[in-house]
């Protein structure tokens, strides 16, 4: 090793000489390659062996796979100007290293979609990013996310183009083909950059088939013009280009791209080529530089930079393809057979003065690539091209904490306190964020760290002081966790107490979400390696021990309470691969328990879960990862055979959507989509509240919008901040009683809510493009759905589940004509009466137990309602009154609708009736908001198909109090059966003219305060609203047609032509939809992008190489979820559908009917199946006869 620790140490006092930067790329571009050149310029890797060892590639797994899937981090030295002197930095003194050098800290991330997390944890950590793109392969499907996700962490990139060795050797590329391939792969990075920027694209899926097509758009227009101007430039063309490149984030020029090959160890920037011929043409550098990209060139006759394809005169060769490209080809060409390999090289080492760098013997290596790559890492050694533009573009910690700050902190530094937070505490939560906006590495400075992944490293790696004593580990275990993270604020030091923040934690509650420890000892990362340091100050990266009891995943740690938790990981895709996992000997479950929690805290990104069953299932991102959890599990942490399931994907529920239908796409038969959507009925036990719910749906854009920000949508509706705070559902507030009023009808909560003042500008302008997308999705439902969807959103009460999700609770429409109570009765449904036990997720999914419902639901006033009860209807109730419950607070928080507007009822009417009610009214109708909410809730958590999470689906409800005939016990029994139709009918017969959707007055409310509960036999009235509501809303959605939603990845795959066949077979048995395809430019690989269900995705890598002999591989990205236009109780009723479908239509061609069957099957629920399959057949004792 060329550098001592002492000074890397000596080096993180000077923030301006510390670069922290993360390697950003798509699987198998050239990450890992790059980064050993990059080590190896330490001297800590052999230079033989560089490209080769994979040196942060720590797993065996990771080597044998030959993918990165863990984020590791190594500090290293750069000395400018070192890797060119024949003995790199070894030959400088200590002094001039810490006069004139940088500490690097360097953190590799997998670039595989499956590991998408490890970037999180990776760009959290970094001020700067190299993103490594193939020349071959260009910008690919995970380089727009991690691009996204360098954006979203305000990390400022550069751009290294890799494998230019690829275009010489395998495409054959001349120069000025390659610098035509270079330039657009420039453009497409830039495009999606500014694509970022302007919020043009919320999805990523979205962005790489927009960006995609944008491309190709540009091309062909750029290629027209050029046909139509017949080759010619003139001064216009030459001011629109500059415009146009003006402020890319990638731009040559400005030395913000290199160009190489880690395989061979050499790149290099323009600003070299430059210095190489500034003197020989007489000109300046910084004047060279400009003129080595775009369409310039150089003329021998004028001695001058001009147009490359200026009018009138003979066409000129670009610089950068005559002074980069050219001498670069021709070094290439020693590769080619019969080449004098000596000649062409020692032309080169003679004129760029390479003879100390390069010995004699080097250029008589059997291997032509041998001597080509020693002269070629003399003349434009890697290190010096990456790291020298590293540390001339990327941001020291002090110069990118002020741009950084708000992302972490949530906001700008300095905005108002928490509420109820002291006056004292105040003014330190002030100074600990004015410290993390400057990075303040002082002594007296807060201590502000955040740990954003915990790393398991074995005892014997872990250094120790002369008589330590090792530290404590889990029983029949070998390794510790230390905490991998980055000091934001302050110095930390072993032995310091501090307070582990997590996600969840608010100043003005000091109390809970917080816990004290002191930290173990630090150390600086070293790859595999660790090193043991007295301290760490702000702005460099750091493991920590001791945290093992305190921090499950992510933390903050600060060295006062009165600090704000910095922003939670932005992940980029969704736990939706699961497997249940025990243990082949049932002796081994302790044990698995055990490595599920070590699992869970080792990795950031998987999901464990025990379901109602007692299964223990593992959630991941996908099939590689997947793969990793369970051998880490059954060889590190469990140390047991497991018996792992199949693979479990998720879905989720919905209802049908029409216009989501294709134009040529009829209705009926196995589509369904006939039956219209029914309101149903819920009465409670006590007869005292009915409740009326009708499910509409949302399109698939909407719940999209919705689905994919759930960290502004919990900011916002459920910590409160912005403009909604405390609005939508959030945190539940208590009446005067103590009772929880949870989304509070009452005005002035509403009030509060909407007129608290923004505490973020950020926070609003994310608010604002959420407002975009969703006035974009609503219009592209077509003109006649676009005013449906904004009322339907302008009412929006709550969001579930959760209270962030993609489904509505809406209020009760402003028209009383559009009442769900005034509704004909013929489209009313009842549902089952709620008895004494509460009514969860059961067998209504069921085929058999939807065929009764709707049996029973042929009319209101039909047979069915007559024998409902025992003893015939029930007696008409003497009172009723309709509640107008809930206000637009989810809408007004988002800013969807204006403060005071009049979407829903109106609210200061409400309000003002409100106040006028009896005390015990008003705790009564807080009462029942409580149930409402809670069932609301409840039902969107588990859907009647197979108990999925409900997705995009919106609920009208409305809820009315009714006075039973009599107020005796034995009267209030038979106004159980309030909810029958009959009873209903007489009900509404009954009912004063003025007791309807307009309301009643304080003296008409009255009898409301003498309800008879009966909360003694049938438990507390909430809890009676609840399983109503959930009850109803479960009903709701199987009137309204329910379907399955899948998840569906974005899938791009290469193949040669040869391999088209075979893929396309693989493709069509998956259920796949080709979106594009298109052929590379000088090859002949095609690009193929479709879309995949996740369920069909598993062993397409396996099967993809076994049909196209490996000629073909895959990316898959999770892109959104879709409706399956497939109706799961379909029954045929033509002849031509039961010779299609079968006689049942249960047969393979109706697949949501077997994907629910498969899911309830496998979660134990009712499944409708004949339990003989065939009885004239013999049973036996064997299965398989």
């Amino acid at each position: 090793m060329n550098v001592s620790t002492e000074l890397l140490v000596a080096l993180q006092s000077k923030q301006d000489r510390v670069r922290n930067l993360c390697i950003l790329a798509h699987v198998d571009h050239g990450k890992t390659t790059l980064s050993d050149h990059l080590i190896g310029s330490n001297g800590l890797i052999h230079p033989r062996m560089q490209g080769e060892l994979r040196y942060l590639d720590s797993r065996e797994d990771e080597q044998a796979r030959g993918i990165t899937m863990k984020a590791s981090a190594i500090s290293l030295l750069y000395v400018p100007g070192a890797a060119t002197r024949p003995e790199g930095p070894k030959s400088l003194p200590d002094a001039a290293k810490l006069s004139s050098g940088y500490l690097v800290n360097l953190i590799d991330s997998p670039g595989h979609v499956d590991f998408c997390s490890e970037v999180s944890t990776a760009a959290r950590l970094s001020d700067g990013g190299l993103v490594v793109v193939d020349a071959v392969e260009g910008v690919c499907i995970q380089t727009h996310a991690v691009l996204r996700q360098a954006y979203e962490e305000k990390v400022k990139p550069v751009l290294v183009i890799n494998k230019l060795d690829r275009l010489i050797l395998e495409l054959r590329m001349s120069p000025e083909e390659a610098y035509g391939r270079l330039r657009d792969i420039v453009t497409h990075a830039n495009m999606i950059w500014s694509a970022f920027a302007s919020e043009k694209y919320l999805r990523e899926a979205d962005a790489v088939l927009a960006l995609e097509a944008a491309r190709a758009d540009q091309a062909e227009a750029a290629a027209a013009a050029a046909l139509a101007a017949g080759g010619e430039a003139n001064g216009e063309g030459e001011e629109a280009e500059a415009e146009a490149e003006e402020g890319d984030v990638f731009d040559p020029v400005a030395g913000s791209v290199a160009f190489g090959s880690a395989a061979d160890g050499w790149a290099f920037r323009l600003s070299q080529f430059a210095e190489m011929y500034a003197e020989k043409l007489g000109c300046k550098p910084e004047a060279l530089v400009r003129g080595l990209w775009g369409d310039w060139a150089f003329s021998p006759k004028d001695k001058r930079v001009v147009r490359a394809n200026r009018r009138g005169g003979a066409k000129l060769k670009p610089m950068f393809v005559q002074f980069a490209l050219e001498p670069i080809w021709k070094a290439y060409t020693v590769c080619d057979a019969g080449e004098d390999v000596a000649g062409v090289l020692g032309a080169i080492v003679r004129s760029r003065g390479l003879g100390p760098l390069v010995p004699a013997k080097a250029l008589e290596h059997g291997d032509p690539r041998q001597a080509l790559r020693s002269v070629l890492r003399a003349w434009l050694p890697l290190s010096e091209a990456v790291l020298g533009m590293a540390v001339q573009q990327l941001p020291s910690p002090a110069a990118a904490a002020p741009f950084r700050a708000p992302r972490l902190l949530g906001g700008p530094p300095g905005g108002p306190p928490p509420p109820g937070l002291p006056e004292h505490a105040a003014a330190e939560l002030a100074r600990v964020e004015a410290a993390v906006a400057h990075s303040d590495a002082g002594e007296g400075a807060p201590l502000v760290v955040y740990v954003s992944k915990m790393v398991a490293v074995p005892v014997g790696l872990l250094p120790r002081a002369p008589g330590e004593p090792a530290p404590v580990t889990a029983p029949g275990h070998d390794e510790v966790f230390l905490g991998f993270g980055r000091v934001f604020s302050g110095v930390a030091r072993p032995g310091q107490r501090v307070h582990v923040l997590t996600g969840a934690y608010n100043p003005g509650s000091p109390a809970s979400q917080r816990q004290s420890v002191v930290l173990g000892g630090v150390f600086m990362m070293m790859g595999r390696a660790l090193e043991r340091v007295d301290k760490v100050p702000a702005g460099n990266v750091l493991a920590i021990a001791g945290l093992e009891a305190a921090v499950l995943k992510s933390a903050t740690l600060a060295s006062t309470p009165a600090c704000r938790p910095l922003a939670p990981l932005m992940f980029q895709a969704a736990a939706i691969v699961m497997v249940a996992v025990e243990p082949v000997h049932p002796s081994d479950l302790p044990a698995l328990v055990r490595g599920l929690q070590l699992l869970n805290r080792a990795d950031p990104f998987v999901e464990i879960s025990v379901l109602d069953s007692g299964e223990h299932v593992l959630g991941a991102a996908g099939e590689v990862h997947l793969g990793t959890c369970i051998k880490d599990l059954t060889e590190r942490f469990a140390r047991v055979e497991l018996r792992v399931s199949p693979p479990l994907v998720a879905f989720r529920e919905t209802v049908f959507c029409p216009s989501e239908l294709p134009e040529s796409a009829p209705l009926g038969g196995l589509v369904g989509g006939l039956k219209p959507a029914r309101v149903v009925e819920a009465v409670t036990p006590n007869g005292a509240c009915v409740v009326r719910v009708r499910a509409v749906p949302l399109t698939g854009g909407l719940a999209g919008a919705l689905d994919g920000r759930p960290e502004l949508l919990r900011r916002v509706l459920v910590d409160g901040e912005g403009s909604g705070a405390g609005g939508g559902g959030g945190k539940d507030s208590k009446d005067a009683n103590g009772n929880g009023a949870a989304t509070n009808g009452v005005v002035a909560a509403a009030a509060a809510a909407a007129t608290t003042p923004s505490s973020s500008s950020a926070l609003e302008s994310e608010l604002e493009a959420l407002r975009a997308e969703l006035a974009a999705q609503a219009r592209a439902a077509g003109p006649q759905q676009e005013a449906r969807l904004q009322q339907l959103l302008q009412r929006a009460w709550l969001l579930g589940p959760k209270r962030i999700g993609p489904n509505l609770l809406l209020t009760p429409p402003v028209d009383a004509d559009g009442s769900l109570f005034a509704a004909p009765p013929a489209s009313v449904t009842r549902a089952a009466k709620v008895t004494s036990k509460a009514v969860g997720p059961g067998a209504a999914g069921s085929a058999a137990a939807v065929a009764a419902a709707e049996a029973s639901a042929s009319g209101a006033n039909g047979p069915a309602a007559a024998a409902d009860g025992a003893d015939g209807a029930a007696p008409a109730p003497t009172a009723r009154l309709d509640l107008r419950i809930g206000s637009p607070m989810a809408a007004r928080a988002l800013g969807l609708v204006p403060v005071g507007s009049g979407a829903g009822r109106d609210d200061g009417a409400a309000g003002a009736d409100m106040d006028q009610w009896p005390e015990a009214v008003r705790h009564l109708v807080s009462t029942v908001e409580s149930g409402v909410v809670a069932g609301f809730q409840l039902a969107t958590s588990s859907g009647p198909l197979c108990e999925e999470p409900l997705w995009g689906v919106a609920f009208e409800l409305e809820v009315r109090l009714q006075q039973p005939a009599s107020s005796s016990s034995s009267s209030a029994a038979a106004a159980v059966g309030a909810g029958d139709d009959a009873a209903a009918a007489a009900a509404a017969a009954a009912a004063p003219a003025d007791g309807g959707a307009d309301g009643a007055s304080s003296s008409d409310a009255g009898w409301a305060s003498r309800l008879e509960l009966q909360e003694d036999v049938y438990g507390p009235f909430s809890g009676q609203v609840m399983t109503a509501v959930a009850l109803a809303c479960r009903r709701a959605v199987m009137e309204a047609d329910a379907r399955l939603v899948e998840a569906q990845y974005l899938c791009q795959l290469t193949a040669s032509a040869e391999a088209l066949s075979g893929m396309y077979a693989v493709l069509n048995r998956r259920r796949a939809r080709i979106l594009r395809e298109e052929m590379r430019e000088g090859s002949d690989t095609f690009l193929v992008s479709c879309y995949l269900p996740a369920e069909a995705s598993f062993g397409l890598a396996d099967e993809m190489r076994r049909k196209s002999s490996g000629a073909a591989s895959a990316s898959l990205m999770l892109s959104h979820w879709e409706r399956l236009q497939v109706d799961p109780f379909f029954v045929p009723t033509t002849e031509e559908e039961r010779e299609e479908h079968g006689e049942d239509g249960s047969g393979l061609t109706n697949l949501a009917r077997r994907l629910v069957d498969a899911v309830r099957r496998r979660k134990g629920l009712p499944v409708e199946e004949k339990v003989v399959q065939r009885a004239t057949k013999q049973r036996t004792l064997k299965r398989n006869v």
